[in-house]
């Protein structure tokens, strides 16, 4: 009898260590490979989910609309003052400025360091995120404001957005206290001149009022909030996507 009840324990024993080993091996790894997204250019983004939301963690890159049609980039000695031109309705992209003016980088920053920056009508057209992203509303970015505000950031929201470094000394930088990488891309004026770059951010959304022909954009600028701006539509911006 004290035989069997030995024999009957390890047949025991070596099912449960069978059953422990294959769960082992179909368990979900502890540290996945985070989400990347790929445009249509090849420009390959990383990705970071913040509360119930996914986005990208740089600015948009392309120079071609999704359905493969390239987008037009701007140059003043080109096409003038028409980047703001309501008129012959063009959609074009150029590059933020990255001069550099304060010495804020010991190295010269890459054409593309801060993304492209897009036109009114780029920005309509609906084709320039990839597919399965969007263009965010106001509502996303209220959404994140509120994800921040919720977890420590209360009141300095906009200064937990921004990179620790690479600010102009009067708008400061920021704690990026997520990890969301936001970085001083500038505007473009309705001239098409590459603006305040190092100094400001600025993210175009999808809330345009067609009264008052305004886009309402996002800064991060010398405020530790993040600011609403009602920018004239004439102004370029770039776009930090978020995920459908």
């Amino acid at each position: 009898m004290k035989l069997s009840q030995q024999l009957l324990a390890i047949v025991i024993f070596a099912l449960l260590s069978y059953n422990c080993t294959d769960d082992d091996t179909t368990s979900t790894p502890l540290n996945p490979e985070p989400l990347t997204v790929t445009d249509i250019d090849g420009n390959i983004y990383s990705t970071i989910t913040v509360g119930n939301q996914i986005w990208m963690l740089e600015n948009l890159k392309t120079t071609t609309f999704n359905d493969g049609t390239p987008i037009t980039f701007f140059t003043s000695q080109e096409f003038g003052n028409n980047w703001g031109s309501l008129n012959d309705q063009n959609a074009f992209y150029q590059w933020a400025d990255t001069f550099d003016l304060n010495n804020q980088f010991e190295e010269e920053l890459p054409f593309d360091y801060y993304g492209a920056m897009y036109n009114h009508f780029a920005i309509e057209s609906g084709k320039l995120a990839p597919e399965g992203w969007r263009i965010p509303t106001i509502e996303d970015f209220l959404e994140l404001e509120n994800y921040l505000s919720n977890n420590g950031q209360e009141g300095t929201e906009g200064e937990a957005l921004k990179t620790t470094t690479g600010w102009l000394e009067f708008s400061g930088n920021g704690t990026d206290a997520i990890g969301f990488k936001g970085l001083p891309n500038g505007y473009i004026n309705a001239f098409g001149g590459p603006t305040l770059g190092g100094g400001i951010c600025t993210w175009a959304t999808t809330e345009v009022n067609t009264e008052t022909n305004s886009r309402t954009v996002i800064n991060l600028f010398d405020q530790t909030t993040i600011e609403y701006m009602q920018n004239a539509i004439q102004l370029g911006a770039g776009i930090r996507c978020i995920k459908e």
